[in-house]
C-alpha cells in the first residue's frame, strides 16, 4: 500500500484545484484543471458563472483567452520583460494543515519593493506551477516572488499572503479544494465554433 501512495505522489498532479483571490474588497473565485503541460484556468463569478478561460500551454509557452459569451478566442502575446528584484527567502520550517495537506511557511520579503509575501505550501507534484508562472509573465507580486524561490519544484501555495512592510494587507489567494483526477484533453482545447479575435 506505501509503495502503491509513493509511486502516485512521484505523478505529476493531474486534476482540479479552486482558489480565491481577495484585493481589498474584490474577492475572485478561480478554478484550474491541469493536465500534463496543459491548463485551464477559469475566472468564474460569485454566482459561480465562468467569465473568462485561460488555456496555458507550459511546452509551447503559449497562452489563449478564451471568451464564452462572445465564442471568441485570441493568443495573449508574450512580451513583459522580467522585473528584476531582490529579495531575502525563508523556509521557516513551520507547518500547517491546508486543503488537506500538511504545508510549509516560506516568506519571501523584498524592502525595496515594500512587500512580504507570506506562501504556505504542500508538495504532491505540482510541475505545472512554475512553468505556468513563467509562460503566463504575470506582474503580480504573488507570482513574481515565487518565482524566486530555490527548490520550489513540485509545490503549490494553498495560502499566499501580500503585505507591506509595515503588514498591511494587499491580497490573498486562498485554495479552497484540491482534488486529483484525470481530466478530459477536450478541456485544454479551443472549443468548436470560436472564431479568432483580430484586433484591427
Amino acid at each position: 500500500m506505501l509503495a502503491a501512495a509513493a509511486a502516485l505522489q512521484a505523478q505529476s498532479f493531474e486534476g482540479t484545484i479552486e482558489f480565491t483571490k481577495t484585493t481589498g474588497p474584490v474577492v475572485t473565485n478561480y478554478k484550474y484543471y491541469v493536465k500534463g503541460d496543459h491548463v485551464r484556468i477559469e475566472e468564474l463569478s460569485s454566482r459561480g458563472n465562468v467569465q473568462g478561460i485561460m488555456l496555458v500551454d507550459n511546452h509551447d509557452n503559449t497562452v489563449t483567452a478564451l471568451s464564452p459569451d462572445r465564442k471568441l478566442y485570441m493568443d495573449v502575446p508574450n512580451m513583459r520583460l522580467p522585473k528584476e528584484i531582490k529579495v531575502d527567502v525563508k523556509k521557516t520550517g513551520e507547518m500547517k494543515d491546508m486543503a488537506g495537506y500538511k504545508c510549509e511557511k516560506w516568506v519571501v520579503k523584498s524592502p525595496s519593493e515594500d512587500r512580504i509575501l507570506t506562501y504556505w505550501v504542500a508538495q504532491d507534484a505540482f510541475d505545472f506551477f512554475i512553468p505556468m508562472l513563467k509562460t503566463l509573465n504575470r506582474k503580480d507580486e504573488q507570482a513574481l516572488f515565487f518565482l524566486k524561490i530555490d527548490g520550489a519544484k513540485g509545490v503549490f501555495p494553498m495560502l499566499g499572503m501580500e503585505q507591506k512592510m509595515d503588514g498591511s494587507e494587499i491580497s490573498l489567494l486562498e485554495v479552497t479544494k484540491v482534488a486529483r483526477g484525470s481530466q478530459k484533453s477536450d478541456l485544454f482545447e479551443i472549443p468548436a465554433g470560436f472564431t479568432k479575435f483580430e484586433r484591427n
